[in-house]
């Protein structure tokens, strides 16, 4: 390769430019070696020799090099991307030591830019023995494509003479190539993707210097680029978990896109890893985004590993095709290696693992945390484990999901990998798609649902079934307690791919230590913030018990001490603002359209508990009110149940804003509440409801509630604006908690009017971020949390903080979301034209007629809304009727449409 370099420079393209104006030429020819093609393919780092010379004259012209590899399609740690990596040291006319490190992206960009990418070198050379020494110079190589034909007869297949052999080698390396490159450079193109990992699982016990036993459990993996969705990143882990003597673990993990010490050879039977790790201190999670950045608690530390051990490979077992009989599944596992051999680029169609047990395992494990050091020895013949090779050729959609234990029972030398596979439903606004997805998912895992046993070095595979009970059904394995480590992978654009070390137990009361892996779209990692916000979700019992789970685990009292503290009032006088959601509620009956008054009165009588006596529960009036009568906070919260009983007094917002400050240019000039103003702590408790113009409506949009006038159709919808004035009045009056009311949920369309089936959820949402808590709660109701514009104004202000979350992530099932079409039309259609909808509004609303009095009298409103009763009917509850034909239809269909 030849091309400029200029003393100097540090930037590539600037160093190429400059090194051609001043006549500077760089030139560098070089022999590829491997004395082991098979392990040059099958390790990700994909290294060989690099011999040669090199021939720059400012330096001394042609230079022998030494210490030089090469290595092919290798990660970026960085960034994930390909790159083909030069690298060798010269010693210069002037005696001094540099090396050169070049590198070439392997990136598929906006055009066709292969052949650019394959035949541009960015080079830069260091005055020193690594790229840690000071930067002489930069530049760019090329590869003339006219040289081609020359390094294709340049290619030598040495150790053997049989042409065969060497036109096998041949074809191996070529199938390696092009899949490299066509898995970039077509992705767009293919429907399919490939990747593939390596995986080690240990369990055992370690023996320290002192002598002393312990029990550990060992995982660790490289995942290529493209796991598990085929959407281009890639990661490489490593997790173990040491007795401590007390019934607990010293818990030890990193996660990163490439680990560059990390070494995984299952056919030589070696595992090496020496670089960086955490020490987990607290808790047990940790993620990806956490690590690169060092966030606390993590401690730290470094590792030093060596594993040496036997593997023995079982049968290749396919998913997600049906099982196959044992002679089939050997014969099957033959070719599969044979193919795997002769072309390494191509997989066979959907997920093939091959499984191998480990046996006599010996090693070390060192690790140093600053000043002080540990090691630990494996103890024995106490030790064993299995080890995995897996390919993937796969859909791209529908999106993967599948749920991974590997259950090691070192004293019974058995291992139990049960795998369930099905879709993820990632597009849950879109029904279509989602019911696809769901078709998809059901006929998946019926056919990719299945555990692989192996013990006394035999392997069984049954299927995994609802049904494990019967003869031919393996029984699920039950995971117990919480997971001793679990690591988030939340680099994913897809999804959070989840590793855990976790207990599970059998059908026979037998427990062990497992590897976990999951699935979720629950994105922890933070957004413009440096803040981390505990965020629990709770169900089971009854809902007053999840209540108080959700605010023990978030330190809901300790963020009220706090808050105290920095007042300075007495506890009797520090005023507390509870925000529910009840204004929108057009019958008591229909409870999926407000937050449940029982909940806020047990939220009281904690606070009370504490002390605290000045508590205000409070709200501004609706919409509703121009249409109705008795519509004012006080009289909707009478109607409801809000009777003040708990010990607290409502305040109608509305009624209170009587003076006005510049909250920004959507606002501007606008009244406040005092009550809200002067509150010492302010808590948003939300309906957990969809919404017809922001899909979902929860602790933030809460808050425009919260704004006084009450016209809010007229104010906001149509003069102002129904999400910027939301964050406006949030940044003037923060909020210190969030609750979501999820026992009782409206999904569907028109979740935010009625439901008069509501979905028993039975789930309560809490935390000290309202963007983190509806983060969590719209992610549980299967949509990206930023399609509301709600949340993207507020994450666009405030940032989403790390969230940091213990209990159920599952989503709802059944739900179903609002389709976008919905939202067009309500946003372009209702709020264009302020006199259109509010007649649309005014003639279809629905109330409880014994309670509520319509206002309009003139001859043509009558009419509509008697014209109008037929919807109506349908999708409210109408007092002192039975649901209708058309109600419990639509209900019904809603109800099933969900799930």
């Amino acid at each position: 390769m030849s091309g400029y370099l200029a003393p100097g420079e540090s930037d590539y393209g600037k160093g190429a430019e400059a090194g051609r104006r001043q006549n500077t030429p760089l030139r560098f020819d070089v022999r590829i070696r491997t004395d082991d093609l098979g392990r040059f393919l099958r390790l990700p780092d994909h290294t060989a020799e690099l011999t040669g010379t090199v021939t720059f004259p400012p330096l001394g012209g042609v230079l022998p090099v030494r210490d030089g590899r090469f290595n092919l399609f290798t990660a970026d740690p960085a960034t994930g991307e390909r790159r083909m990596i030069y690298f060798f040291r010269f010693t210069g006319a002037d005696g001094a030591l540099y090396c050169l490190s070049g590198h070439k992206v392997i990136r598929d960009d906006p055009g066709l830019d292969a052949l650019e990418d394959l035949t541009r070198l960015f080079v830069r050379v260091h005055r020193g023995g690594d790229e840690q020494a000071p930067v002489f110079g930069a530049g760019e190589l090329r590869f003339h494509l006219m040289d081609a034909p020359a390094l294709a007869a340049s290619i030598e297949i040495t150790g053997t003479g049989s042409w065969q052999q060497k036109a096998a080698a041949l074809a191996a390396f070529t199938s390696f190539a092009w899949g490299a490159l066509r898995d970039e450079y077509l992705k767009d193109v293919r429907p399919f993707y490939d990747t593939q990992y390596e995986n080690l699982v240990l369990a055992g016990a370690l023996r320290d210097v002192h002598g002393a036993q312990a029990p550990f459990f060992f995982v660790s993996g490289t995942h290529d680029k493209g796991f598990p969705w085929g959407d281009g990143e890639i990661f490489w882990d490593l997790l173990f978990a040491i007795g401590d003597g007390r019934g607990g673990y010293r818990r030890y993990a990193i996660t990163d896109r490439v680990l560059e010490g990390l070494k995984l050879d299952i056919a030589r039977g070696t595992y090496h890893y020496r670089g960086p790790i955490f020490r987990l201190p607290e808790g047990c999670a940790a993620s990806f985004s956490g690590m690169r950045e060092q966030a606390p608690p993590l401690a730290a530390c470094t590792a030093e590993i060596e594993i040496r051990f036997e593997a023995r490979a079982l049968d290749a077992v396919p998913f997600p095709f049906p099982l196959m009989p044992e002679r089939l599944r050997g014969l099957s596992s033959e070719i599969e290696q044979a193919v795997r051999n002769a072309l390494p680029g191509e997989h066979p169609l959907g997920i093939r693992i091959t499984p191998h047990t480990i046996a006599a395992p010996a090693g070390v494990l060192r690790v140093q945390e600053g000043g002080e050091s540990a090691e630990w020895q494996l103890a024995g013949p106490g030790s064993f484990g299995e080890c995995e090779r897996g390919t993937f050729r796969n859909l791209k959609e529908p999106t993967l999901l599948y749920h991974y234990l590997c259950a090691v029972e070192p004293a019974r030398q058995s291992v139990r990998v049960q795998i369930r596979s099905g879709t993820m439903r990632n597009e849950r606004q879109d029904w279509a798609k989602d019911q696809i997805d769901k078709f998809a998912g059901f006929a998946v895992s019926r056919t990719a649902s299945a555990e692989m046993q192996i013990e006394a070095g035999r392997l069984v595979v049954r299927p995994l079934a609802p049904d494990a009970g019967s003869a031919h059904c393996a029984a699920p394995l039950v995971r117990k307690g919480d997971p001793v480590i679990e690591v988030n992978n939340d680099q994913f654009p897809t999804g959070v791919f989840q590793r855990r070390i976790v207990e599970v137990e059998d059908s026979e009361g037998r427990r062990s230590l497992a590897l976990e892996e999951d699935m979720s779209t629950l994105r922890l990692e933070p957004v413009a913030s440096s803040a981390s916000v505990k965020v629990a979700c709770f169900g089971g019992g009854g809902k007053l018990e999840a209540l108080d789970r959700v605010l023990d685990a978030t330190g809901f009292d300790r963020l009220v001490e706090q808050k105290l503290a920095a007042s300075g009032k007495p506890r009797a006088l520090f005023p507390i603002a509870i925000k529910p959601n009840f204004m929108f509620a057009y019958d008591k009956r229909d409870v999926s359209t407000y937050t449940d008054p029982e909940l806020v009165h047990h939220l009281v009588k904690r606070l009370r508990g504490r002390g605290f006596e000045s508590i205000r529960v409070v709200e501004a009036q609706s919409t509703y009110g121009e249409y109705f009568d008795k519509r004012s906070v006080g009289e909707m919260a009478a109607y409801l149940g809000y009777d003040g009983s708990a010990g607290y007094q409502v305040v109608d917002m509305t009624l209170d804003a009587v003076e006005k400050r510049d909250f920004g240019p959507r606002l501007g000039l606008h009244p406040y509440s005092r009550a809200w103003s002067e509150a010492g702590f302010r808590i948003s408790f939300a309906k957990n409801k969809t919404h017809a113009y922001s899909y979902y409506t929860l602790t933030l949009k809460n808050i425009y509630g919260a704004l006084p006038m009450a016209n809010k159709f007229k104010e906001y919808h149509c003069d102002r604006d129904i999400y910027e004035t939301t964050t406006e009045y949030l940044a003037a009056f923060p909020v210190d908690y969030g609750l979501v009311d999820a026992w009782r949920s409206a999904d569907g369309p028109f979740g935010v009017f009625a439901d008069p089936a509501p979905n028993p959820t039975e789930r309560i949402i809490g935390g000290a971020s309202l963007v983190a808590v509806d983060w969590v709660a719209a992610t549980k109701m299967g949509l990206d949390p930023m399609i509301s514009r709600h949340m993207q104004c507020a994450v666009q202000r405030f940032g989403k903080p790390r969230i940091d979350f213990v209990g159920d992530a599952n989503p709802y099932r059944p739900w179903l979301n609002v389709p976008p079409l919905v939202t067009l039309l309500a946003h372009g259609g209702m709020d264009a034209e302020y006199h259109f909808g509010n007649l649309l509004y005014m003639v279809s609303s629905q109330m409880d007629e014994t309670h509520f009095q319509f206002k309009e009298a003139g001859w043509h409103i009558r009419l509509l809304r008697e014209l109008t009763v037929p919807l109506r009917r349908t999708f409210f509850l109408r007092t002192g009727e039975n649901p209708t034909a058309a109600n419990r239809f639509f209900s019904r269909l809603f109800y099933k449409l969900g799930f």
